[in-house]
């Protein structure tokens, strides 16, 4: 018998215990997780989440209906209902383009992990938010074009719209799922999503007068300190709008010799917005960087008011820190 034949005859006893929610099963990861720590030896956990994956998504094809089915190639594994070549091309995409991010955070990106990354693909956007609902708590929200999912099981959901949006949103995701273990300020999170996914679009980030105008018009200091705790992310309009706008610009402005970066990522928190970090190693302010974006002000992120924002979000508070498992 196969070492990967006795992981997986042991693992016929886990229940997933699945809950059906908006036309979905959904996994009890805790005890799923629980069983594998439990249950599993170290050198069988990549076959150990191959399996428990391989038995999740193929109940989603169930659930999905149509022609959804699930692939595996390498790194991936795909739940797709859409036409065989274009899932083929977009896991072909979805594998270089993890390549290249890894290539561009160097050793800020997540390794030593055990499984593979997860797609979801959707050609019925309806089908799409109906899964994503599960995640999101009674409120407005900003309308998504795709997600990375942190819990349980780390996966990216995405419509699929057009094979140059897909390849931008994936790229966006994939970035976010090679982060998400460390407890990164959202601004920088974003605003790196947002630098590599514009390379796929080959444009470059142009910032017109138009642009900055609204940034100086928008923000202050009252409000900034929002930005800084990525608060402003979630207020749909002008807030989200600027907010995902201005991570960019200070990733551009923050990362002219790139090859600091990745050790600035490595070790920025979400405590203070990245500050202590871009001082120790890129021997720059946030404050004084925003400046001289912004306009004279007292732009400094500040510890207090951040932490004061998150507890009263009443959420977990950084982008990176609730660390996924595979």
């Amino acid at each position: 018998m196969e070492k990967g034949d006795f992981v997986n005859e042991g693992l016929l006893e886990l229940d997933m215990a699945y809950e059906a929610v908006e036309g979905f099963s959904r996994p009890n990861w805790q005890s799923i997780h629980e069983f594998v720590r439990t249950r599993v030896a170290r050198d069988d956990l990549f076959a150990a989440w191959d399996f428990i994956v391989d038995k999740w998504l193929k109940q989603l094809a169930e659930d999905l209906g149509g022609d959804a089915r699930v692939q595996k190639l390498r790194g991936f594994f795909c739940l797709s209902d859409l036409d065989p070549e274009t899932t083929k091309k977009l896991l072909a995409a979805a594998e270089s383009a993890e390549g290249s991010i890894r290539v561009g955070l160097g050793k800020a990106a997540w390794s030593g992990y055990h499984g593979r990354h997860v797609l979801l693909l959707f050609s019925d956007p309806d089908d799409y938010f109906a899964y994503i609902s599960y995640y999101y708590g009674v409120g407005n929200h900003i309308l998504s074009g795709g997600i990375f999912i942190r819990d349980g099981y780390a996966h990216i959901a995405m419509p699929f719209l057009d094979a140059f949006s897909a390849r931008r949103t994936l790229v966006h995701e994939l970035t976010h799922n090679l982060l998400c273990h460390l407890p990164i300020p959202r601004w920088l999170n974003e605003g790196l999503a947002r630098v590599f996914d514009r390379e796929v679009a080959a444009g470059r980030f142009l910032v017109d007068q138009e642009l900055a105008d609204r940034h100086r018009a928008h923000w202050h200091e009252g409000n900034i300190q929002t930005f800084w705790a990525g608060i402003s992310y979630h207020i749909p309009g002008e807030d989200s709008d600027l907010s995902y706008s201005l991570g960019e610009i200070l990733v551009n402005l923050l990362s002219v010799k790139w090859s600091d970066f990745p050790e600035f990522v490595q070790t920025a928190n979400w405590r203070d917005a990245g500050q202590d970090a871009a001082i120790n190693f890129l021997n720059k302010d946030l404050g004084e960087i925003l400046g001289g974006f912004l306009g004279d002000g007292n732009w400094r992120p500040q510890r207090k008011a951040i932490a004061e924002l998150m507890n009263a979000r009443k959420k977990p508070a950084d982008d990176g820190a609730k660390q996924s498992s595979h």
